[in-house]
């Protein structure tokens, strides 16, 4: 019937599938949700008071990127414009004083966990990207390309300035150190 080659490859890729399935469950399981309200740091990271122990959580969005506090943008006539604090302000006026849901997915390589989190049942991550304040960052997510498009198309945010993405602007400010 069946070789005892065919069998032994059935019995592999069947076990290989359970353990694949039980590391899923136990990584999904992993994820913690917290609630509570949030001391805005930046464009796309905050403090998260968790409302059941009070304890505070460093929290950055995942998948989008905002310029960083002291990054400028110029306007088309060359005006310097403070783009990561108007990106913190932003972020500030959305959540204004909402309580938050923050989903986490582990931490960034600042060690800040980032996470996906909600204001009721909308997500704020899309939610800051889609008025133009952060930028969809690919390196961890393509879920936010379409908003962005959208942002910039519309000249939302720090969209209706010239600006260097986050992510290149942090590169140019290691070379020049």
């Amino acid at each position: 019937m069946w070789g005892a080659n065919v069998v032994n490859k059935v019995l592999v890729l069947t076990i290989f599938t359970l353990v694949s399935v039980a590391g899923l469950k136990n990584t999904l399981s992993a994820q913690e949700e917290t609630r509570g309200r949030a001391i805005v740091l930046s464009g796309d990271s905050f403090k998260l008071i968790n409302e059941e122990d009070k304890s505070e959580i460093m929290i950055r969005l995942w998948g989008v990127d905002a310029p960083e506090l002291n990054q400028h943008c110029e306007t088309e006539t060359g005006k310097s414009v403070d783009c990561g604090v108007l990106a913190k302000s932003g972020l500030k006026s959305i959540i204004s004083r909402k309580k938050l849901t923050c989903v986490d997915f582990g931490k960034d390589q600042e060690e800040k966990i980032t996470a996906t989190c909600y204001i009721g049942d909308k997500i704020l991550n899309s939610i800051v990207v889609r008025s133009g304040w952060a930028l969809a960052f690919k390196k961890e997510s393509s879920d936010y390309v379409g908003v962005e498009k959208t942002a910039r198309l519309k000249g939302k945010g720090v969209w209706q300035y010239q600006f260097d993405k986050p992510w290149l602007w942090r590169k140019l400010q290691r070379k020049a150190q």
